[in-house]
This record gives C-alpha cells, sequence and structure tokens, in this order.
C-alpha cells in the first residue's frame, strides 16, 4: 500500500515556501508528473476528489475585456495577469514550478523554456508592470527572467529588486515599494501596503531576513527569503480590485479600505483554529466588504499549472477545511465565492447589473 504522506524531510521545506504559500510545455508536464507520482508525496486521489466538490464555484470567462471591462487570468499561487485590453499587469508570475524533490536542496533555475511558452501563449506581450509580494521562491522566482523577456518594469521590496539584478535586469527596469504612494499605470492605480506573511514558526524564524545583494540563478529555493510581503489596492475606471497573496493580518490596516472585489491568499487557513479564523475574516473581508471573493495561494504548487490544479497536500494545509470556511462564511454574508483554476479567467465590470 503506498504511503501518501510526506516524509519529515520535506516538510520543513515545504513550510519555508508555502508559509513563506494544461501546461504550455508538454514535455516538462510528463516528466513532472512522473518525478511527484514516483516520490513519496502522492495524496493526489484525495485533493482532486476535495476539488470536484468545489466545481460548482469555478468560473472561466474566456471573452476579452472591453468596455471598462479587466480580466484576470489566476496562474497558481499568486501569479495573477491583470489585463484592460491595452495595458497588462503581472502579479508574482511563478510558472516554472519545480516537484518537490528538487527544490529541497538542489541548486536550480527558472525553466526558461517553458515560462517562455507562457509568456507566448497567453500574448504577455502588454505588461507594464510586475508586482511581487515577497521574495520566497514559489512567488519571486522567475520574475528576472520574465521582466527581461518582457521589458516591464518590476515593482518590490529591496529583497526583489536584488532578485532582479541577479537575473541581470537593468536598473531602469526596477523600482523599490514606496508604500503610500500611488502608481499610475495606463488606467490601473496601484497602492502597495505593508502585509505579514501567513503564520509559520520557520518564517517567524527569518522575519526580518532580507536580499541584501544581487542573488543569481542558479539557487536553491530556500534561499529565497521572504524580505518583507505586501498586498496590492488595484483601481480601475472607479472599480476597486484587492490583492492579498498571504493568510494573515496587521489589526486595523484595512479599516479604511473598501475593495469591489477581494483575491485572499488562504494558505494554511485549514490548519488555524476557530478564533484566528474569525479574526482573520474579520480583518479582510469583513473590513473590505467585497461584492466578489477568489482564493489565492491554495494549490499544489509543486505540480504544474494546469486546469485541474489541486489542493496543498497535508500537512501543509487543511485545504477543504479552508475552503468549507470561507464558502460558507460568504455565503452567510451575501458574498460571491469563485474559484479559478489554473490559467482560468474571470472578466470584471463587464456586466452592470452585477456588482463585479
Amino acid at each position: 500500500m503506498k504511503n501518501n504522506t510526506i516524509p519529515l524531510s520535506l516538510i520543513t521545506l515545504c513550510f519555508a515556501g508555502l508559509c513563506s504559500c494544461a501546461s504550455p510545455d508538454t514535455e516538462r508536464k510528463e516528466t513532472v508528473k512522473a518525478s511527484v507520482n514516483d516520490s513519496a508525496i502522492s495524496p493526489k486521489r484525495d485533493t482532486r476528489v476535495g476539488m470536484d466538490k468545489y466545481e460548482a464555484w469555478y468560473i472561466n470567462d474566456t471573452s476579452k475585456p472591453s468596455d471598462g471591462s479587466v480580466k484576470i487570468t489566476f496562474f497558481g499561487v499568486s501569479s495573477l495577469l491583470l489585463d484592460d485590453g491595452e495595458t497588462q499587469l503581472l502579479i508574482d508570475g511563478y510558472f516554472s514550478r519545480y516537484p518537490l524533490e528538487l527544490t529541497q536542496n538542489s541548486k536550480i533555475a527558472t525553466d526558461t523554456n517553458l515560462v517562455r511558452n507562457y509568456l507566448t501563449n497567453f500574448n504577455m506581450n502588454r505588461v507594464k508592470g510586475m508586482f511581487i509580494t515577497h521574495t520566497h521562491w514559489d512567488h519571486a522566482f522567475d520574475a528576472a527572467f520574465v521582466a527581461n523577456k518582457t521589458k516591464t518594469k518590476i515593482y518590490g521590496s529591496l529583497s526583489t529588486l536584488n532578485v532582479a539584478r541577479g537575473g541581470g535586469v537593468p536598473e531602469k527596469q526596477l523600482s523599490l515599494f514606496q508604500p503610500g504612494r500611488k502608481i499610475y499605470i495606463g488606467k490601473f492605480t496601484v497602492d502597495v501596503l505593508t502585509s505579514k506573511h501567513s503564520p509559520s514558526a520557520l518564517v517567524d524564524k527569518e522575519q526580518g531576513r532580507i536580499i541584501t545583494k544581487p542573488f543569481a540563478q542558479p539557487a536553491v529555493a530556500t534561499d529565497y527569503v521572504e524580505g518583507g510581503s505586501y498586498d496590492f489596492l488595484i483601481s480601475h475606471n472607479g472599480k476597486k480590485i484587492y490583492v492579498k497573496p498571504s493568510a494573515n493580518w496587521i489589526k486595523g490596516k484595512l479599516d479604511h479600505v473598501k475593495s469591489d472585489v477581494l483575491f485572499l491568499g488562504i494558505a494554511t487557513l485549514g490548519l488555524q483554529d476557530s478564533a484566528w479564523k474569525a479574526t482573520f475574516y474579520d480583518q479582510t473581508v469583513g473590513k473590505l466588504k467585497p461584492a466578489l471573493v477568489i482564493p489565492l495561494h491554495w494549490d499544489n504548487f509543486f505540480e504544474p499549472v494546469s486546469d485541474t490544479l489541486t489542493l496543498l497536500p497535508p500537512p501543509m494545509d487543511d485545504g477543504i477545511k479552508g475552503f468549507d470556511y470561507m464558502i460558507g462564511k460568504t455565503k452567510a454574508d451575501g458574498i460571491d465565492f469563485r474559484i479559478l483554476q489554473g490559467t482560468g479567467s474571470i472578466v470584471l465590470f463587464s456586466d452592470k447589473a452585477r456588482k463585479w
């Protein structure tokens, strides 16, 4: 009988990245699938059943944005492509998604062929800004390559800029976060807010650590320290989208912030006690009062992006508990809840009959 648990030697690595949180390349996809299936992490049967349970909440709109609407495409973790038909913004942009065993101790580098295919197949030819939430590898790993290929500017922390410098991104394409100062890109306005990472003893231990000098690949995944976490309030034609990649809060931070749509990180939510969950919900959904909530950072980022993303396996999270909690709370509050599968899209603000 196959052991469906993750060896203790791998759990530390999982939490270092996690609590940090159809593929264009078929050959790479099959290679990764084989390596994952051969390893000790293989609770795929259980997690796929778990996501089947939530198919009623799936949404995927393939239409193009027009008349002030914004199309947002999800690539797993907190990687989002925002597109209003003229300008594109990219949040994070982690596509390489190496299998667990290769992120344990091996030095790895961006899978350039795979990422190049994503940029081409999803027409990322109008990206005018990349916003990196923090510098754990499942967020910042591919940032330098993407910036070099798209010639876009990277906005981020000092750690992010040093990751970019290590990848050879020119200084003219680097912009340090200045919370409180608005960033104008096309019809988008972006406010950067300091935030807090998902709870973890490992993250608490590395708190305050930043990448202080250019950081080049190949590198060990766990050398990508957090470097500070950030949220984004994105405004477009009077509508507001809040992107909160990590499941945590700073008390009172959102007291005077409102948003029409909330993209909310829920990694590790299922592991928390009822009091923690209630406070988290109150300090995020309760404060922002969105009409729509879409979860982020729930997927197993050791597998390739696909339209059948699976939940993070135990003991990294209890995704079913996390989803059930969010669905129940949003339903009780009359808030729409939708799930984007990998490469799935939603077009916001296109229908005047609905609030989002």
